[in-house]
């Protein structure tokens, strides 16, 4: 459940700035590569944190295993 949440909250993030930058006058498919160069460090960033953060609870055991 947490990878489709991550998926959901980057896609948006993507498309909202997409939106932004045909506001600003671009074309869509210049739009879409100015988005992709602008949020695409920030997302994989995101992604590591959260790998980092949860990776290490799959492999706890016991009682204080949390459900995931």
């Amino acid at each position: 459940m947490l990878a489709i949440g991550i998926v959901v909250d980057d896609a948006i993030v993507v498309v909202e700035n997409v939106e932004r930058n045909i506001e600003e006058g671009l074309s869509p498919l210049a739009a879409a590569h100015q988005a992709m160069r602008e949020v695409s460090g920030p997302i994989i960033a995101i992604a590591l944190v959260l790998c980092a953060v949860f990776v290490p609870m799959a492999f706890l055991s016991g009682v204080d295993r949390p459900v995931l």
